[in-house]
């Protein structure tokens, strides 16, 4: 049953069905949505680009947030800024190691691009992403896919800025929650704040990798910064404000909660599992990704909040690259 979760839950992070968001067919991967001048969110649309992403314009060169997963999703998004400008792609900035983030890093640095990433993403992104795919039971396709990714080549531990020109710089600050090397941008003059996987507007997330203590903790501290952020992009779904940041807080915040609630019961391990999943379905039942995701998020949080939970070992800075 484990097992069967676990493929479930990848098959979800990585392509996104399209029923759960009830995303309109199309023929591109993603749509453009412009947030200000210069700054895009790419939205992706019913999987075909596996994650969303975003693209910063300034007067002497381009950013993008994340490289997305599917290969022709990444060809697209290098012909997106093409398209928008002819200024040269200087920096990709991977918000978190999975590869529905990085899928495109290696096309996208042979375009130009410097892969840019808290230190942490250097260390796991090819044996986490493995893990994830199944470890030894993996398959030679996917073996040579996570192998191909390309790793960053600039890190930082808590906080970079990067100038694009024009009075356009770009805040990276360290957040951890999703993972334990996750990555908010900030474009101040815009109000905009792309947020990877640290944000999913009104859809349940993927916990695989999760400390939900401190996921809670930094989406409190990243709603209150001062500041005149008008936008929060997701790493899944639509672009929200900050009532949706909360809300999503807030559902973090409820799951803990009941998972302490349903513990102080003694319940058995799968009677926990089946209690907390059904308060959960209860108040969010209605969410996106609920249906393929719930009962993994009941187990990962009752794990965690036993003590139990297996998330990527942090490595010192002398280990990392």
């Amino acid at each position: 049953m484990r097992t069967l979760a676990r493929r479930l839950l990848l098959a979800l992070c990585l392509a996104v069905v399209s029923a759960a968001v009830g995303a309109q067919e199309t023929s591109e991967p993603f749509k453009l949505q412009q947030l200000a001048p210069g700054v895009y969110a790419v939205i992706d649309q019913g999987g075909r680009a596996g994650a969303n992403a975003g693209i910063v314009i300034g007067s002497e060169a381009v950013a993008l947030v994340d490289s997305l997963y599917r290969p022709e999703a990444s060809v697209a998004l290098l012909a997106a800024v093409r398209r928008l400008t002819p200024l040269p792609l200087r920096y990709v900035l991977n918000t978190h190691h999975h590869i529905d983030h990085v899928g495109g890093n290696a096309l996208l640095a042979e375009a130009g691009a410097v892969i840019v990433a808290q230190r942490r993403v250097a260390g796991w992104i090819h044996a986490e992403n493995l893990r994830l795919l199944g470890g030894d039971k993996a398959t030679p396709a996917q073996r040579e896919r996570v192998a191909a990714l390309r790793a960053p080549q600039q890190l930082f531990d808590e906080r970079l800025e990067l100038d694009l020109g024009g009075g356009r710089r770009l805040l990276l600050r360290h957040w951890p929650g999703h993972t334990g090397g996750d990555t908010v941008v900030t474009v101040s003059d815009a109000g905009v704040v792309f947020m990877g996987d640290l944000f999913w507007r009104r859809a349940v997330p993927n916990l695989i990798d999760a400390r939900v203590a401190d996921w809670i903790a930094s989406l409190g501290a990243i709603a209150a910064q001062p500041g005149a952020v008008r936008r929060f992009v997701p790493g899944h779904g639509e672009v929200g404000g900050a009532a949706e940041l909360l809300e999503f807080q807030a559902y973090l915040q409820a799951l803990s909660r009941q998972a302490g609630a349903v513990l102080a019961q003694g319940l058995a391990a799968d009677a926990a599992q089946a209690a907390l999943l059904q308060r959960m379905s209860a108040s969010h039942g209605d969410w996106a990704y609920f249906k393929g995701l719930g009962a993994a998020n009941a187990r990962d949080m009752l794990a965690e909040r036993r003590g139990e939970k297996r998330v990527p070992p942090v490595q010192s800075s002398q280990q990392a690259p």
